[in-house]
């Protein structure tokens, strides 16, 4: 799973994380994005070829009403207030995934919080 700071990083051209998306990509790993994180680093498409294709081989993932209530349930209990934050660690809790962030320590309170221990990488 990719928070923003993943896509960041991979639209940058950064070395490490550039060459460890290709990697999962060449090993078969689904590679998962909820649309806010998204929604979170597109600002000119034109402008951010990398970014986009890079979005074209993730499983963009939607914020739907059914996901409502269990990331406000999950801000509340942890006493953060970032709603992607929430999302990305209860998809990532659903889906079983590492996560990629550059908001580390965020996410790692927000998977202790749910009581689930899982891989947080930088990018």
């Amino acid at each position: 799973m990719y928070d923003a700071g993943a896509l960041v990083a991979i639209d940058k051209r950064h070395d490490k994380p550039l060459r460890d998306h290709q990697t999962r990509l060449a090993q078969g790993d689904a590679i998962i994005v909820p649309a806010p994180v998204a929604a979170q680093v597109v600002r000119s498409p034109k402008r951010h070829a990398r970014l986009m294709l890079t979005l074209r081989g993730c499983d963009i993932v939607p914020f739907g009403e059914q996901d409502v209530s269990p990331v406000g349930l999950l801000l509340a209990r942890a006493g953060t207030s970032d709603v992607t934050d929430g999302l990305v660690a209860l998809t990532a809790v659903k889906a079983e995934a590492a996560v990629v962030t550059s908001d580390a320590d965020d996410i790692r309170h927000l998977l202790r919080t749910l009581g689930v221990r899982l891989p947080v990488l930088a990018p």
